[in-house]
């Protein structure tokens, strides 16, 4: 009967052995689960970046600049150091957005411009070069459209317009002002045409 037990011990013991190693072998190949960040953690940090977006027909519409980017994964948005946006678009006058910080929403669909804002557009068409600072401005690159209820004063020219709040829209090439609206009006100084 001993003689039975002694191989009869030995294959159990084997597949323990064996069970017990394939168990451990499944085990270290599943995924650790790591604990999810805790909220306002970034996902990743880039310093000095330039981001172009482009058009359908592959053409460059817009370039971003900065010192800082830094990507939060719970929900997409992106926090910008000492951004600069430009608009590349070769039918329009050329548009420059810089602020302090930034913060990107919905795949740059939103951009909240933060602190000393300077918009600049270049003169074009004999129309004078355009500059506009407010402590906020939300710019929506898509539509060309640049909204604040900050206060702003927008320089066109020799002429001055200060209000309370603001939207601009490039693409009509209107500005419409709200609250307090202060102007100073400089005709143009150019010969007319006979």
């Amino acid at each position: 009967m001993r003689d039975r037990l002694a191989p009869l011990a030995a294959i159990l013991l084997l597949t323990l052995v064996v069970a017990t190693s394939y168990w451990y072998a499944r085990s270290l190949r599943k995924p650790g689960a790591a604990p999810p960040p805790a909220p306002g953690t970034p996902d990743f940090v880039v310093e000095r970046v330039v981001i172009t977006q482009f058009d359908a027909g592959g053409g460059a519409r817009h370039r971003l600049y900065a010192e800082r980017l830094t990507h939060y994964l719970e929900n997409d948005d992106i926090e910008l150091a000492s951004p600069r946006l430009v608009s590349l678009q070769p039918d329009r006058p050329q548009l420059e957005a810089r602020a302090r910080r930034a913060r990107v929403e919905n795949a740059g669909e939103r951009v909240h411009l933060l602190g000393s804002v300077l918009l600049t557009r270049a003169s074009s068409g004999g129309e004078p070069a355009l500059r506009l600072a407010t402590e906020y401005l939300l710019a929506l690159p898509d539509v060309d459209r640049y909204l604040t209820d900050q206060p702003v004063e927008l320089q066109r020219g020799a002429s001055t317009i200060t209000a309370r709040s603001m939207a601009f829209d490039n693409i009509a090439r209107t500005i419409e002002f709200a609250g307090d609206v202060r102007a100073v009006l400089v005709p143009d100084t150019a010969p007319s045409k006979p």
